[in-house]
C-alpha cells in the first residue's frame, strides 16, 4: 500500500498523527525543492529519520552531542560496514557492542526526528510519499520490540508536540536559523558519517522569504491559534461565486448578489467588535458552501476559524487551541437524513473528549422536531438553524441570507459569555492573595486555584541545580486530600528542558512537554500524565524565579484551564511577592533602627 499527497493540502502534522493513530509501519518520504528527508514509523511509533539527504546522521548527533568518541563511531561503522546481510542500523549496532548508553542513543534519535520535522514545518510547499510495509518490518530501519530489546521506540503523538514546541519558541525568539543545534549538531561533516576529516560549517539554508511564509503559516493554522486565519482563500470572490452558483442555480440574482456580498464581505466596522473575541471556532462539515458562510462570519468577526469534514484530524489543532487564551467552539453539521450520522452519540463523544468546549449544532427544521430536545439534553450548547435545500430548495437561499445576517451576532454573544465564565473564582483567589504574607502562603493559594483545573501540582523552589517539592496536591494521594507537603523530592533543574527555560525566562508556560518512552526524573517518581499538556507558573522576587508550580492533568484528559484569569494571577503574585520582600526588608530596616 502505498499514499502520495500534498504538503500543502495534507499537513505533515495530519500524516504523522494518521500514521500514530493507524498504527502503522513504514517509511514516510518528504521532498522538496530543498531536498528529501525521511520519518520512519514501526506500529505508529517513530523509530527513524534522514534530515534532507542525509546531511546529518544519527553518528554525527551522538558525537556532536558527547554521548560516543571518534574512535567509538569508527569502531561501529566498521562493524557495520563488514557485517554483509546481518548489516543493522548504526544505533542497534552500537548498542549491541557497548558503544553508546541506551538513553543517550534514544536522545539522539529523538533530536534527529525533531530536526526532521520542525524543518519540514518550515516547507511552504513539498509532497510527502508513504510507503506501507507489508510485513513487521522497515527495511534497514526496522526496530521491532523482539530485535531491539532497548525498545526505542518514540511516541509519535508527543514528538510531534515537542517538535511544535520547537518550532513555536524558536519562531518567537527568532532563531529559526539555528535549526541544527536542536540536536547540538553544528560544524560536523555534512556529506558522510566519518570521524575526523574537514568539518565545514553548516549553512541553514533559510532566506527571509522561506522563514516568513513558514511562520505565517505555522502561526496562522497550526501553533498560536490566534483569533483570525490569515487564509482567505476559500473566500475570494471567484471561488464564492462558484459556490453561490452550485448551491443555488434557481435562485434570484439579487439574492445571489446579497449572499456574495455576506459571504465575501470584508472585516465588520471596528465598533461592532470592539474587544478582541475570546474564542475560536472549528467547524464539522461535509458541506464546502456550510463551511464557508460559518468560517466568513468568522473572519468578519476577527474570529479564528478552521473546517473540515473530519472531526479526527484536528485533534493537535483542538489541543493546542486549548493551549492559548480561547474558548474553544465547535460547530457540528447534521446531515438532513439523520440517519447517516448518529449525532446524539458524537454529541456526548465530543463533551467528553473536550468537556471544556461549547458544542453548537447546525442543523435543519426535521432534526429539530425529531431529536432537538434529545440534543440539548446531551450538554449541546446551542442548535442554530441552517439552510437545507431538503427540506425546501425554494427558500433555501434565503435561508442561507438569514443564517449569513445572524451568525456574526452569535459568535459575539458567545465570546462576551465566555469572558465571564470564571470570575468569581478569580476573584475570589484575588481577595486571599491580598491576605497573605510570604511567599509560600501565596503558592498555596495558587495550588487551590489550580486545582479546579488540575488533577495535580508541586510547588518546586529553586535552589541551586536541583528543584525542591514544597506542596502539592493529587501526587501522594487523591486531590480531594487538599494541599500536602512534599518534602522529599527532589529533582535536578535539568530534568526537562523546560523547566530550565521557565527559570531563565520568568515566562509562564502552558503547553505540551516531551513525551519520551525513557521517562525524566520527575515522571519516575510521580508517574507520566495521560495527557502532554503541562502548566509551569513562575514565582518571582528581584527579577528571579525563586520557585514554580508544575501542574498537569495526571491520569485525566487535558481540560482546558482558564488561561487569563492564570496569566493575571500570575502577573499579581509576582507584584504581591515583590511587595511582601520590600515590607520584610523595611521591618528590618526598622527593627535594626529601633537597636
Amino acid at each position: 500500500m502505498s499514499l502520495q499527497g500534498n504538503l500543502e493540502h495534507f499537513p505533515i502534522i495530519d500524516v504523522i498523527q494518521l500514521l500514530n493513530g493507524a498504527r502503522k509501519s513504514g517509511i514516510l518520504r518528504l521532498s522538496s525543492a530543498k531536498g528529501e528527508s525521511q520519518l520512519v514509523f514501526h506500529d505508529g511509533d517513530l523509530v527513524s529519520a534522514n534530515y534532507l539527504n542525509n546531511r546529518v546522521r544519527i553518528g554525527q548527533v551522538l558525537l556532536s552531542a558527547g554521548a560516543i568518541t571518534e574512535e567509538q563511531l569508527a569502531r561501529a561503522l566498521d562493524i557495520q560496514n563488514n557485517a554483509g546481510d546481518d548489516r543493522k542500523p548504526l544505533v542497534i549496532t552500537m548498542l549491541e557492542h557497548d558503544l553508546v548508553d541506551e538513553t543517550a542513543a534514544y536522545n539522539g534519535i529523538e533530536s534527529l526526528i525533531e530536526m526532521t520535522i520542525v524543518e519540514v514545518l518550515t516547507w511552504k510547499e513539498g509532497q510527502f510519499s508513504l510507503e506501507i510495509a507489508r510485513s513487521d518490518n522497515t527495511g534497514s530501519y526496522c526496530f521491532s520490540r523482539t530485535k531491539f530489546p532497548q525498545r526505542i521506540l518514540l511516541n509519535a503523538q508527543g514528538i510531534l508536540m515537542e517538535s511544535l514546541r520547537i518550532f513555536d519558541e524558536k519562531v518567537r525568539d527568532g532563531t529559526m536559523e539555528e535549526i541544527l543545534s536542536i540536536a547540538g549538531v553544528s560544524n560536523l561533516d555534512l556529506d558522510a558519517e566519518k570521524p575526523g576529516g574537514n568539518k565545514p560549517a553548516i549553512s541553514s539554508g533559510y532566506d527571509k522569504e522561506d522563514v516568513s511564509s513558514a511562520l505565517q503559516l505555522l502561526l496562522d493554522e497550526q501553533r498560536t491559534m490566534i483569533q483570525r486565519s490569515s487564509d482567505q482563500s476559500y473566500r475570494t470572490p471567484d471561488a464564492v461565486k462558484k459556490l453561490i452558483l452550485d448551491e443555488f442555480p434557481t435562485a434570484a440574482n439579487d439574492q445571489k448578489k446579497q449572499l456574495f456580498a455576506f459571504m465575501a464581505g470584508s472585516k465588520l466596522e471596528e465598533s461592532v467588535t470592539a474587544a478582541p473575541p475570546s474564542i475560536a471556532v472549528i467547524v464539522i462539515t461535509p458541506s464546502e458552501p456550510l463551511s464557508t458562510m460559518v468560517r466568513s462570519a468568522c473572519s468578519q468577526q476577527g474570529v479564528y476559524a478552521v473546517s473540515t469534514d473530519n472531526i479526527a484530524t484536528l485533534d493537535i489543532n483542538i489541543r493546542l487551541l486549548m493551549c492559548q487564551t480561547l474558548h474553544l467552539v465547535i460547530f457540528l453539521d447534521v446531515p438532513h437524513d439523520e440517519s447517516r450520522q448518529d449525532t446524539v452519540r458524537i454529541c456526548r463523544e465530543l463533551q467528553k473528549k473536550y468537556p471544556q468546549a461549547s458544542l453548537v449544532l447546525l442543523a435543519c427544521a426535521r432534526f429539530w422536531d425529531a431529536q432537538g430536545l434529545q440534543a440539548l439534553g446531551s450538554g449541546v450548547r446551542s442548535l442554530i438553524p441552517r439552510p437545507c435545500k431538503e427540506c425546501s430548495e425554494a427558500t433555501a437561499v434565503q435561508q442561507a441570507l438569514v443564517f449569513c445576517s445572524e451568525l456574526g451576532a452569535f459568535l459575539r454573544t458567545l465570546s462576551l459569555e465566555n469572558s465571564s465564565g470564571d470570575d468569581q473564582r478569580f476573584f475570589s483567589c484575588i481577595s486571599r492573595l491580598c491576605g497573605c504574607k510570604t511567599r509560600s502562603e501565596i503558592s498555596v493559594a495558587i495550588l487551590e486555584f489550580l486545582a479546579d483545573s488540575f488533577e495535580r501540582a508541586i510547588v518546586f523552589t529553586v535552589e541551586g541545580g536541583e528543584l525542591a517539592a514544597e506542596h502539592s496536591f493529587g501526587v501522594k494521594g487523591a486531590k480531594a486530600e487538599g494541599i500536602t507537603p512534599l518534602a522529599k523530592l527532589r529533582i535536578p533543574l535539568d530534568d526537562q528542558q523546560v523547566f530550565e527555560d521557565i527559570v531563565k525566562s520568568g515566562q509562564m508556560y502552558y503547553g505540551f512537554y516531551s513525551d519520551s518512552t525513557c521517562p525524566h526524573e520527575l515522571y519516575r517518581t510521580i508517574g507520566r500524565p495521560e495527557s502532554p499538556e503541562i502548566l509551569l507558573f513562575p514565582f518571582i522576587r528581584g527579577n528571579t524565579v525563586a520557585a514554580f508550580i508544575y501542574a498537569d492533568f495526571g491520569p485525566e484528559i487535558a481540560r482546558f484551564p482558564s488561561l487569563h484569569f492564570v496569566e493575571a494571577l500570575q502577573q499579581y503574585t509576582t507584584a504581591q511577592i515583590s511587595v511582601s520582600a520590600y515590607r520584610q526588608k523595611l521591618k528590618s530596616i526598622m527593627d535594626a533602627t529601633a537597636k
